[in-house]
Parts: C-alpha cells; structure tokens; sequence
C-alpha cells in the first residue's frame, strides 16, 4: 500500500498538469486501489486554494476546487485520517528529525504512512530521508 504525498497528487493539479513520467501514470492506474491519500494533503490543496481566493485569482480557485472534489470522490474511503495514533507517532518522528527541520505536513504524513506500514510515494526525497519511514520517488523509480 502506497500513501501519495501532496507533490505526487498536486503533479496532476489544473494549475501545474505536469504528470508524472508514463511508466509511473501507467503503473499508479494499474494500482489505483492501493494508493491513498493523507487528511494532511487535502488541507494542503485546500491551503492553496485559499491562497488564489486571497491574491485574487479565482478562476484558478475554482479549477481547484473542482479538481479536489473529484479527487475526494476518487480516493473516497482512502483517505486516511490523522488521528491520535498518528499523532503520537508524528512525536517520535518529529524529535528524531529535529535537526533537519521538516514541516509538519510531511512529519504528519510519514507518520499516517508508519502507523499502516505503508510507503510513502513523494518526489520529496530529501524531506522524508530523515523520517524513518519507507519512501520511493516515483518519478525516478517505480515502486516493486
């Protein structure tokens, strides 16, 4: 089982459409079932669609919000929620990366990836190294 982080599933947002290499579009539709979504990445997606309704920018707003209710419809019941588990994982997780200074987004994320054993697929290498969790970049080298 796969949890995509934000920069995975954002590569497909109407305002980038910069998907992924074809053998990894190919590979995430042939596994569409074992992949997940965070809680934490649709506050992200939602971050950023407050951000273009405050500069403005609302065609761009709405585009992401259409764009987060079909993805919302799509991973229906694979969102996974962050919870108290995940929570007092993200703790463990966030004194042993101290040093490296990771946001919360992707602490919280590695975190709901640990506690269901998942691997986290991110193009976010160098954020996730220091977390002690399973990764893959995609973009570079499909999952097994």
């Amino acid at each position: 089982m796969y949890l995509l982080d934000t920069n995975i599933v954002s590569a497909d947002a109407p305002a980038k459409r910069r998907v992924g290499p074809e053998a990894f579009t190919a590979w995430a539709h042939e596994r569409s079932e074992s992949l997940y979504l965070s809680t934490v990445t649709i506050a992200e997606i939602e971050a950023g669609i407050a951000r273009a309704v405050r500069i403005g920018a609302t065609t761009k707003a709405e585009r992401l919000r259409r764009w987060l209710a079909a993805l919302e419809h799509f991973y229906a019941e694979r969102i996974l929620p962050f919870g108290l588990d995940e929570a007092r994982r993200a703790g463990a997780i966030l004194d042993r990366a101290r040093a490296h200074d990771p946001g919360f987004e992707d602490i919280a994320i590695a975190a709901t990836a640990a506690v269901r054993g998942f691997t986290v697929l991110t193009a976010n290498e160098r954020h996730f190294a220091p977390l002690g969790v399973q990764y893959v970049n995609p973009l570079k080298q499909l999952p097994r």
